[in-house]
């Protein structure tokens, strides 16, 4: 466990160091932050805690995707890097051990500054309207939703990475995430996970637990993918984005195993 820790501490300070990071993380956060106090979408609730819910939904949307963006090319970066490989398999821990420390280092770097911003708009409303259930919001959305969706993003966004040129992956994870999190049945030629338990997108945790408007909860749609937002649905919702995030992540796993003798990493 200790040495998997310090995994995770050296993959966080590596990624507090690269600008990419906070180039694709802190703009989409000043957007969502911008959104929330703009948007009617938002400003419209009377409740402040709704505002907080509806305000969790903007962050999932764009900071989840900026994160996955930003840490696309790391787990090809670690194999192209030379001696790297050989470097990490002499270290007293298991490849998967190391790669899913790889993972959760820069995921929390880039995470802590969507954090603050979401708490502190949930801590100024709570103090506006000397009620603390917006604070209440914000920390629940962010247990429930925002890390969850964050986790599914990052591990599908380093599978792609692993499987075409980052250039493409970053595109490809462009389209997935909106065709998952925000093209309702109305919008999508295709059949879409938009509205359902399998979106990544937390909407019904956060219309549970975090007040957010019921309409990100089902979509416009009915069926058995979405039911009524209720602690069930919500917490298979829950269940269903974090199975998503370790499959990705097992199988971006495999992806990176080691070649044979000679072989180069592609």
């Amino acid at each position: 466990m200790t040495v998997f820790l310090c995994s995770v501490r050296y993959e966080a300070l590596m990624a507090a160091r690269r600008r990419t990071v906070w180039a694709a993380v802190l703009p989409l956060a000043a957007l969502s932050l911008l959104l929330a106090l703009t948007s009617p979408v938002v400003t419209a609730a009377a409740d402040p805690a709704t505002r907080v819910g509806a305000a969790a939904v903007l962050v999932n949307t764009f900071c989840a995707l900026g994160l996955a963006l930003a840490t696309t090319d790391l787990p090809r970066r670690g194999l192209r890097t030379r001696g790297m490989p050989e470097l990490l398999t002499a270290t007293p821990t298991g490849r998967l051990s190391r790669s899913t420390g790889a993972l959760l280092g820069p995921l929390l770097t880039a995470l802590a500054p969507i954090a603050a911003l979401l708490l502190a708009y949930g801590a100024v409303l709570a103090l506006a309207h000397a009620d603390a259930r917006p604070l209440a919001a914000a920390l629940t959305a962010l247990v429930t939703a925002v890390v969850p969706a964050a986790l599914a993003a990052t591990a599908l966004a380093g599978l792609l990475g692993l499987l075409m040129p980052v250039a493409a992956a970053r595109a490809g994870l462009v389209a997935v995430w909106l065709w998952a999190t925000q093209f309702p049945p109305r919008f999508s030629p295709l059949p879409t996970p938009t509205g359902t338990v399998l979106s990544p997108l937390g909407g019904y945790p956060l219309v549970a637990w975090a007040d957010a408007p019921s309409v990100w909860a089902a979509r416009d749609g009915a069926g058995p993918l979405r039911p009524d937002a209720t602690g069930t649905s919500a917490c298979l919702n829950l269940a269903l984005v974090l199975l998503t995030a370790v499959v990705c992540h097992v199988l971006g796993h495999l992806a990176a195993r080691p070649r044979r003798h000679g072989e180069r990493p592609r």
